[in-house]
């Protein structure tokens, strides 16, 4: 009887195998990829809807502030926001020279009204005068915005 004869490859069966991995390795990171895109895409979203929240909620919180505040105040602080969007228009913020010069001028032409915001401001913590009110958030700048500190504090 004659020897088998032997082709000389020992990895003949070892190329489909190879295949095959390389098809599953490359099928699955596929999926991996486009399921760390699918992620990151919903927590691009998940962080958008988040931040809209929050803010929806800061928004309500200063409302139903507002809503408590008494009529005097309610006024003042209305008077105080529309003198200074009629100075500096709806966006923009004064900076703390502007806003303490602002502030003067109203005092002069709305005294009233002036004093009830600056007893507002001043019993909860914040300043009128100079840049600190405007460095912290709160007085002068913060009416600007339509924002009362109440909520701040």
């Amino acid at each position: 009887m004659a020897p088998p004869q032997s082709s000389g490859l020992r990895s003949e069966g070892l190329l489909p195998a190879v295949g095959v991995g390389a098809a599953v390795y490359f099928t699955l990171s596929a999926i991996s990829l486009s399921t760390l895109g699918l992620v990151g895409v919903g927590a691009g979203v998940g962080y958008g809807v988040g931040s809209w929240a929050v803010e929806k909620i800061r928004q309500k919180r200063c409302e139903k502030q507002m809503e408590m505040l008494p009529a005097e105040l309610k006024a003042a602080l209305t008077q105080w926001h529309a003198f200074l969007a009629s100075r500096l228009g709806r966006d923009s913020q004064p900076n703390p020279a502007e806003a303490e010069a602002f502030f003067a001028e109203f005092a002069q032409l709305q005294p009233f009204y002036a004093q009830q915001v600056q007893n507002f401001v001043h019993a909860h913590g914040g300043s009128t005068v100079g840049g600190g009110a405007y460095a912290e958030g709160r007085g002068v700048s913060s009416m600007q915005a339509g924002r009362v500190p109440v909520a701040e504090v």
